[in-house]
């Protein structure tokens, strides 16, 4: 994976907090921290996205009912 070098600015208990998290984490560098925190935005922002996505769907899924109801069950799925 290709990285682009960024210069940021944090403030002190910022800095103290990713110093402090870095040593109890044994992790190698402040960039390998920053990158843990940004993935884990992303991974907050997916997780919203998705619960959105679910909201959309979720009066529809009443129609769906029409299409799993088709009396085969998961044994006989299987066993083919």
């Amino acid at each position: 994976m290709t990285s682009s070098k960024l210069s940021i600015s944090l403030n002190a208990q910022l800095v103290d907090f990713l110093e402090h998290y870095q040593a109890a984490h044994q992790i190698r560098s402040r960039s390998e921290v920053i990158s843990e925190a940004v993935a884990l935005l992303q991974e907050r922002e997916l997780e919203q996205q998705y619960a959105e996505a679910l909201e959309e769907w979720a009066p529809e899924a009443d129609a769906w009912e029409v299409v799993t109801g088709d009396g085969l069950t998961e044994e006989r799925d299987a066993a083919r």
